[in-house]
């Protein structure tokens, strides 16, 4: 009913897994040597999608 006001679930309109959505984006982390997957989700999430802000993200995770 309300579905075009701009609920701000845009994110959740489509039920893609993370892990496919960002599947070559987590793949860049992993290489990078990013190997928490679960976290790289999280961060890639955050940063809808942006690498480097979540390499960034990850990075001040750290201590």
């Amino acid at each position: 009913m309300f579905g075009g006001l701009g609920s701000g679930d845009t994110q959740n309109a489509s039920n893609v897994p993370a892990e496919q959505l960002y599947a070559t984006q987590l793949a860049q982390l992993q290489e990078m040597g990013f190997y928490d997957t679960q976290e790289n989700i999280r961060a890639l999430t955050a940063t809808g999608g942006n690498v480097h802000a979540a390499v960034e993200r990850l990075l001040g995770n750290l201590g």
